[in-house]
């Protein structure tokens, strides 16, 4: 059934005020207690983003997080219904968004996106297994892969460094591996090197690590592959152990 016309009207004003906390005078309810209203809805979209960002909540003053949220919860039409997913609504505004804040702390969008993906990551649906054998050579047998993980390019040390000791000298070149433990669901980082990075990019598309230095010796990137299979097997026995790379197809 549809709504009446002045049903619609004062339910979207009613919304309109719990957003901006600007209130009509034509809103029929009891101005002495409809700031509950707004009270109530702003602490839930508060909460869930101290929830989701934590490391963002804590770099930023009460009153820039105060702003940012007000700011977020003023202009931005979440789309989703589901109020997990709101926090990454949340990085979007602010990574599309020209903000002051950007400026003063030049890592801002590299840290949202790294809480975020921790979120969305431990929400996301399960992604089946390869059938895999845990004995293998990790030189010519294609290796399996845990389906679910991300290698994220960063261009300042969120990861490992304390956001508020963060500056603009420290942008670079950054990588991330982020994997979703299989038992735990428990979502897991390991800084990595571009050329690990480039190697898990191969290795999920079906190359094994002899035909991967073969292509990258033909690039001149290196010449000694043994040397680099010595250095690389230590760190794929340990990402074994740690069920990034249970075993061999």
């Amino acid at each position: 059934m549809q709504l009446q016309k002045d049903t619609y009207r004062q339910q979207s004003d009613l919304a309109k005020y719990c957003r901006t906390n600007i209130l009509d005078d034509t809103l029929k309810v009891r101005h002495d207690r409809v700031h509950h209203y707004r009270r109530l809805v702003y602490n839930v979209v508060n909460d869930s983003l101290i929830s989701a960002y934590p490391l963002l909540n804590n770099l930023l003053s009460e009153t820039e997080w105060a702003s940012l949220v007000n700011d977020f919860f003023a202009t931005h039409s979440c789309q989703s219904t589901q109020v997990w997913k709101m926090p990454g609504e949340f990085y979007n505004y602010i990574k599309s968004t020209d903000l002051s804040l950007k400026s003063d702390y030049p890592h801002l969008t590299d840290l949202i996106y790294f809480e975020w993906i921790e979120v969305e990551m431990f929400m996301m649906e399960d992604i089946e297994y390869p059938l895999f054998k845990t004995e293998g050579d990790w030189e010519n047998d294609q290796i399996a892969v845990n389906p679910e993980h991300k290698i994220l390019q960063l261009n300042f040390p969120v990861h490992f460094k304390n956001s508020k000791s963060i500056t603009k000298e420290d942008k670079g070149e950054y990588f991330l591996l982020v994997y979703r433990e299989k038992e735990t669901g428990k979502v897991q980082f390991t800084d990595i090197s571009a050329m690990y990075g480039l190697l898990i990019e191969n290795i999920v598309n079906g190359l094994t690590l002899h035909e991967i230095l073969l292509a990258l010796k033909s690039t001149s990137k290196f010449e000694n592959t043994d040397q680099v299979v010595a250095q690389i097997i230590p760190f794929f026995n340990a990402l074994q152990k740690k069920g990034f790379l249970p075993g061999f197809i």
